[in-house]
């Protein structure tokens, strides 16, 4: 076994930020597969990815600070995910476990949501330094946000919905609720998301940790082109000060979602969904603990994944004078261009591809060797749509003949639209339709057999750019405009 990094060294001089976080158990998400996910904001852009490998314990992989082996959020080859926000209404002790000490220390000792507590029941009394939150879960159903002080700690295991989240202050501490309303954002997009069995871990990189919502300010849906108070005409706020940041902020300079196991699933087979820069603008990536390897595009200072983040969050954050504003142009512009037409898209092949390849893991199980070229192939080829601004340069193995063209008359289009194939499957197919944010908007029947079909969107559907996609292990996609 080995450590691996794969890191990054950039520094941007902008005010501390703040982070959210936040756990589902497995009996509430649609894959069954627990979730705990956090926006790391940080004024540093010294930031990497390691594998850590302790001898005789388990191997874990997490977000750190380059150089350093602390750990900000992370996911052990147990099943052990855990992800943690600072509480800035408890004050810290002067010795014992750090807020990311306790973390490297979780990772590597506890298997179960139990053990993690026991850790928290054993130095209660000698102390602690921690003044922070921890979201955590296991492979055996476990799931709770911990509040932990030096002396005491608090357990709040997940609700009747199954999910908690967390701002920076804990209901023990004092008075002061910082981040509340990003904590309350993230939980009501995540009700949404069970309302419409959705939750996953696109769910949470599409519409959670990429949220740029704010009282007084909505920009869904996207384009946003109009005038928020004291911006000029198609900028986004996303707050100097704790109590005013949207939860994807000019500050959040890194992100994951470490995604465990089913009940009775190989513990092995978590995968850590890694993130770069700003969420709304940048795709993630797997890594897997039990790989103890990396992806040779993460590796370095030069990183190949963390340089093309950076730059699209740069083009992001590009206000010449205000360093927290956004260009949404960037992402999504009313001639139907921007990031958001191709990352969701790139996000959701990834997770349906590593989807795909746990199912087939559950029934043989692969070696490290196995993990670790999956975990490479896949990182290059998210890297390389991502460069080139389209999924459709994802070179898979196909199972859709790759001669199968789509195409839609008229477009753009007012009421209906025809949509042809060149050919045809042999089996009924769903096309279906994504909005600009990479939820599904509507599914349209292909019949066996048939070249054509008919999308009428309903009176409900906003204008925009929609996809129209057919996607198994080979994607097909055409890209139409509706205007109403």
């Amino acid at each position: 076994m080995k450590s691996i990094i794969f890191s990054v060294v950039f520094y941007l001089g902008l005010s501390y930020g703040n982070c959210t976080i936040g756990v589902a158990s497995g009996s509430v998400t649609c894959d069954g597969r627990p979730l705990a996910f956090k926006t790391r904001d940080t004024s540093s852009w010294s930031l990497e990815y390691k594998v850590q490998t302790p001898s005789g314990y388990y191997a874990y992989a997490g977000n750190t600070s380059v150089g350093s082996s602390g750990v900000w959020f992370g996911l052990s080859e147990a099943g052990f995910g855990i992800t943690q926000s600072a509480a800035y209404n408890l004050s810290g002790g002067w010795s014992g476990l750090t807020n990311s000490s306790m973390m490297n220390y979780s990772l590597e000792l506890c298997s179960t949501v139990d053990d993690f507590e026991d850790i928290l029941i054993s130095t209660n009394s000698s102390g602690r330094s921690t003044a922070a939150n921890y979201a955590v879960f296991d492979a055996y159903g476990g799931a709770a946000i911990f509040e932990c002080a030096p002396h005491e700690y608090a357990r709040y295991d997940t609700d009747s919905l199954g999910i908690a989240t967390h701002g920076n202050f804990s209901y023990i501490g004092s008075s002061g609720r910082v981040g509340q309303n990003r904590m309350d954002r993230a939980y009501l997009l995540m009700i949404e998301a069970i309302s419409g069995d959705s939750l996953d871990a696109t769910f949470i990189a599409k519409h959670v940790i990429s949220d740029l919502y704010l009282t007084g300010q909505d920009p869904y849906p996207l384009p946003w082109t109009g005038i928020f108070s004291g911006l000029p005409a198609g900028w986004i706020d996303t707050g100097p000060f704790r109590e005013t940041q949207t939860i994807c902020n000019a500050n959040t300079h890194a992100a994951g979602i470490a995604q465990g196991v089913a009940i009775g699933e190989n513990p092995e087979n978590s995968v850590l969904w890694c993130i770069f820069a700003s969420p709304v603008s940048s795709v993630l990536f797997p890594l897997f603990p039990a790989a103890y390897d990396e992806p040779p595009e993460g590796i370095g200072s030069s990183s190949a994944m963390f340089v093309a983040c950076k730059a699209k969050y740069d083009s992001l954050f590009s206000h010449s004078s205000i360093d927290y504003w956004l260009d949404a142009s960037y992402l999504f512009d009313s001639l139907g261009n921007g990031v958001l037409t191709y990352v969701p898209v790139i996000i959701d092949w990834a997770y349906d591809s590593v989807s795909t390849q746990l199912s087939a893991w559950t029934s043989s199980t692969p070696s490290t060797l196995d993990r670790a070229d999956f975990q490479d192939e896949m990182t290059s080829l998210i890297l390389a749509a991502y460069l080139s601004g389209t999924p459709l340069n994802i070179d898979e193995i196909p199972d859709i003949p790759s001669e199968i063209c789509l195409s839609a008359y008229p477009n753009p289009f007012n009421s209906s639209c025809l949509i042809e194939l060149s050919s045809t499957f042999d089996e009924d197919k769903e096309i279906f339709v994504i909005d600009i944010a990479g939820r599904i908007s509507d599914k349209i029947l292909l019949s066996a057999g048939s070249h054509t079909a008919h999308w009428t969107p309903t009176d409900a559907t906003p204008s925009g750019l929609y996809l129209l996609q057919i996607s198994a292990k080979k994607l097909i996609s055409k890209r139409v405009s509706y205007i109403k």
